[in-house]
């Protein structure tokens, strides 16, 4: 009950949730991963976006107009 409020309120604001999250969240509802690794996982993600999309930049920070 808690997550699904939780979910609702960040929709509220805009955000979705990625699938892999909400997979996240109820393997852990299931007890199939604790609150640790939900966290690692989410770290890695965040980090690997962060990682994709400085990639595509990376040749033009230092090109000149």
């Amino acid at each position: 009950m808690r997550l699904e409020q939780a979910l609702a309120s960040t929709r509220i604001e805009g955000h979705q949730p990625s699938a892999e999250f909400l997979a996240d969240m109820e393997a852990m509802i299931d007890g199939q991963l604790d609150a640790e690794e939900v966290r690692r996982r989410i770290i890695e993600r965040a980090r690997e976006a962060d990682r994709r999309a400085t990639a595509g930049h990376a040749g033009r920070l230092g090109a000149q107009p």
